[in-house]
């Protein structure tokens, strides 16, 4: 079971990766992350449309051509140098074009050395969303403070 999950997981994570570039088409942002220290903090926001609808379903996304999701995934480093997903405290909010702000409800979620956090959000087509999140990894140092833009276009 352990095998079919790192290969469920591998499988969805190389899917995301590839339909990001796909649908960003720039390579600067192939790799979303940004480090704070030990800390990487992992960030990617989809449309819905690109899930299998197996696959929405098991993470309570419903999916539409006005529904989104951000996926983060917190990773510190260890000793050994390797990294290791770690839980973390995520508060944020999403502004359209027009300042239009909506808070952010994360979810997390955990599949065996997997973990992450995942949140739905509303958008039209072709709007530059602004993310701005407070990620708060270690309870004994300040949040990390992430802001980044994406356009979204349902497939």
């Amino acid at each position: 079971m352990k095998l079919f999950t790192t290969f469920f997981r591998s499988t969805f994570y190389s899917a995301l990766v590839l339909l990001a570039l796909t649908l960003v088409g720039r390579p600067a942002l192939a790799e979303q992350k940004q480090v704070f220290g030990d800390y990487e903090i992992h960030y990617i926001a989809l449309p819905t449309t690109i899930l299998d609808p197996e696959v929405a379903t098991r993470y309570e996304l419903p999916r539409s051509k006005s529904t989104g999701f951000v996926n983060i995934s917190v990773l510190k480093k260890q000793e050994d140098g390797s990294m290791r997903a770690v839980s973390a405290f995520i508060r944020g909010k999403v502004n359209n074009p027009v300042q239009q702000s909506r808070s952010l409800d994360f979810r997390r979620i955990n599949e065996g050395d997997a973990l992450y956090q995942i949140a739905q959000f509303w958008y039209s087509q072709g709007e530059v969303l602004t993310f701005q999140l407070e990620i708060q990894a270690d309870p004994n140092q300040g949040p990390f403070s992430l802001r980044f833009h994406q356009e979204l276009f349902p497939q």
